[in-house]
């Protein structure tokens, strides 16, 4: 129900007892509150409205807290809404009234757009959704990890790795970490049925190995336009039993994405792809749908290797001897860049 009903009815129930004792009952809405620090205040999910203006009048002083408490009770009972829960932020110069308004149609709710990049680990989206939005990060580290919530979205992996959308949102300041998380394995689970399922079946792969492989293109490629030649060189190796040797899984194995030395290579871990042959047991990072068509449908060609080319783009080649030369090219065009 519109904020507009709910007034409209409010209003109609206090002329109803007469002009002027609504006059005042109006007045004494209108009263401003005070503010106690920023103003931010949590109500609880499930929240009665007596429990949630005991809430509000923790963080606010409000000037007739037993009217108030009593002019909510009647709008829940003639606009049959509920308290919304959520983090709300009060400012200076609101009133009563604004307080009855926000709780029952959530409006004061702050909102921030956040934006999560693809090819980053739940770990750094939590770090984001706690600078940008002020999420709880180690609850939504938890709801990431929960065996519930992996089952729930058919997820064969101890965590939702590569299994959320990376997208621009609008959130509740302060959301709940679990709303948070719903809707971001929501839009992905939606994405993929819409744009990926149909052409599952072609690849011979399992829909896990299928977003481990396009996490792995995802963080390799830094052009969309090369992701398909490098879905191709994998898949080669996949099929010719080769190890990938993929630097990003050997950095989600240290959980630290720097440059790599070669003792990293002996790190041991099932995600390191330079001791292990095949896909590590799952995604290393949450993909977008670019990554995801190109290892549905990789470039076919004969490319075993590549390395970048210190231009943000990377030079292929299907012998081991063509990958030495084009390494020691990359090594002299850094030694230049260095200078």
């Amino acid at each position: 129900m519109r904020r507009s009903t709910i007034i409209f009815r409010l209003l109609s129930a206090l002329a109803a007892v007469g002009l002027g004792a609504g006059c005042i009952c109006l007045w004494l809405l209108l009263r401003p509150i005070t503010l106690h620090g920023d103003g931010f205040v949590y109500v609880a999910r499930s929240s009665s409205v007596a429990s949630a203006l005991d809430t509000v009048a923790r963080h606010v002083t409000l000037p007739t807290p037993r009217f108030t408490s009593f002019a909510a009770k009647m709008a829940a009972r003639l606009t049959s809404k509920r308290i919304q829960a959520g983090w709300y932020q009060f400012r200076d110069g609101d009133t009563q009234w604004d307080v009855l308004k926000a709780l029952f149609s959530a409006h004061r709710r702050p909102t921030v757009r956040v934006t999560i990049p693809e090819g980053l680990t739940f770990v750094e989206i939590a770090s984001i959704l706690r600078r940008v939005a002020r999420v709880d990060s180690a609850a939504f580290h938890q709801w990431c990890e929960r065996d519930s919530i992996c089952q729930r979205y058919g997820v064969p992996a101890g965590s939702m790795e590569g299994y959320l959308k990376p997208d621009t949102y609008e959130f509740f300041m302060r959301e709940d970490a679990a709303s948070v998380g719903t809707r971001m394995a929501t839009a992905f689970a939606a994405m993929w049925e819409r744009e990926a399922e149909g052409l599952l079946a072609a690849t011979g792969r399992t829909k896990h190995d299928l977003l481990t492989l396009a996490s792995i293109v995802q963080t390799e490629a830094a052009q969309v336009d090369e992701m398909p030649r490098i879905a191709g060189v994998y898949s080669n190796r996949l099929d010719r039993g080769m190890k990938l040797e993929a630097d990003p899984t050997v950095q989600y194995a240290l959980g630290a994405k720097r440059r790599l030395r070669y003792r990293d290579l002996d790190v041991s871990s099932a995600y390191n792809t330079y001791a292990h042959a095949g896909l590590p047991p799952g995604p290393i990072a949450n993909v977008g749908l670019d990554a995801i068509k190109a290892s549905l449908e990789p470039e076919r060609h004969n490319f075993m290797f590549f390395v970048a080319d210190g231009t943000g783009r990377h030079r292929f080649a299907t012998t081991g001897a063509q990958h030495l030369r084009n390494v020691a090219l990359y090594r002299a065009e850094r030694r230049r860049q260095s200078r």
